[in-house]
């Protein structure tokens, strides 16, 4: 396309015409050898016209048969996605910092035992802060909860207060004087961190041997020693105070004098 326009312009720019002959000859245009400039201009430019509405007609026929084609391919080919698998499933992903993912998919029987709960329940998502610890299903740092209807939603987005914790959540109903009865629970997802690492190590990995190497460049980054926040009383081994939902707990130090302090 590009070049036949070209060649429109280079006549109209009134070759010599030995020139015209030539380009005749290249483009395979038959000339007689007595013919006047003119007339070979005409020829050439009628063949090039020729040669644009052929190529014109192609295109928009190929663009015409491959829209046909992918549509009836699509159509064809590829089924359509169900609505269920019929399997309990429960999945937490991280979006960025503040924000995560969940989506879920209930097998037969645990729509039926929600459809079927007693007037007053509903069910909850539970989003719990599992950072460090490991979950019985009581001891999480902090518990959010949300209401949703099954039968319009399939997912749904928190938006946590705390980056690079670990957090799982239950899909469950409360039943009408408030309990908690956790159906489903996910996998544990760890939200990204807002803020650089400080580590200044670098990780190298040897291609011939597969070794891995670390190495520390510049200056070792010491984090600052932060005041502890508890008690110091002399029965706090005989009554721990439980700091983060169990996961932990201050002890009180003994010196050998007796003297000290947590």
């Amino acid at each position: 396309m590009l070049m036949y326009e070209e060649i429109l312009e280079w006549l109209a720019a009134d070759p010599r015409i030995q020139d015209l002959r030539k380009k005749a000859k290249e483009l395979g245009v038959k000339i007689k050898r007595r013919m006047k400039k003119r007339d070979i201009m005409k020829v050439i430019r009628e063949d090039i016209m020729k040669r644009l509405k052929e190529s014109e007609e192609k295109r928009a026929n190929a663009t015409s048969n491959f829209g046909e084609v992918s549509y009836q391919n699509e159509t064809e080919k590829l089924p359509e996605l169900p609505q269920t698998y019929g399997k309990n499933k429960l999945v937490l992903m991280s979006v960025n910092p503040h924000w995560l993912h969940a989506y879920w998919d209930l097998s037969p029987d645990t729509i039926r035992t929600l459809e079927l709960l007693p007037p007053g329940s509903k069910v909850v998502l539970r989003l719990h802060d599992v950072t460090c610890i490991i979950f019985d299903g009581s001891n999480s740092h902090r518990t959010f909860e949300v209401s949703v209807d099954i039968r319009f939603t399939k997912n749904y987005y928190f938006n946590v207060p705390v980056a690079g914790a670990d957090y799982l959540v239950e899909l469950g109903y409360k039943d009408p004087v408030g309990k908690f009865v956790p159906l489903i629970r996910s996998n544990v997802c760890k939200a990204p961190k807002d803020y650089p690492s400080s580590s200044t190590r670098e990780r190298w990995v040897d291609l011939r041997t597969k070794k891995k190497r670390v190495f520390v460049v510049g200056d070792v980054i010491i984090k600052p020693v932060e005041r502890a926040v508890g008690v110091s009383s002399m029965n706090v081994l005989e009554n721990p105070s439980p700091s983060g939902g169990g996961s932990f707990m201050w002890e009180r130090v003994k010196s050998g004098a007796g003297k000290g302090g947590v």
